[in-house]
């Protein structure tokens, strides 16, 4: 697909609300509630085989294992963190914070600048 095709098909996309909070569109055809409900049913902790816990995980070049900008860091389980963790509070939902946006915070912007 051509790049003036490919973006008049992704503007159609974004006014019809896919890759919304509404819409979201699923990376690499995860789907959160399957995945949430094999975690239940296996008693299993989620590991994403797409974003392993790995220092390859976080980048290359700068970000790449042993890079300064990453010593020191390490991966951590929610509840290493706190002793209460919780994923979803005061009415939040998954998908309100998606990459580049961040749920009403973004529509608010959008339509001040509109």
């Amino acid at each position: 697909m051509s790049g003036i095709a490919q973006t008049l098909l992704h503007k159609r996309d974004r006014d019809r609300g896919v890759g919304s909070n509404s819409q979201a569109l699923k990376y690499l055809n995860q789907d959160y509630e399957s995945l949430r409900a094999l975690c239940f049913e296996t008693g299993c902790l989620f590991q994403d085989e797409t974003f392993p816990a790995l220092p390859s995980s976080l980048g290359f070049k700068e970000l790449g294992p042993g890079s300064y900008k990453t010593r020191g860091v390490s991966w951590q389980r929610p509840t290493e963190l706190t002793s209460d963790p919780e994923f979803i509070v005061s009415g939040a939902t998954r998908t309100d914070i998606c990459q580049g946006a961040l749920g009403e915070t973004h529509t608010q912007t959008n339509k001040q600048t509109n």
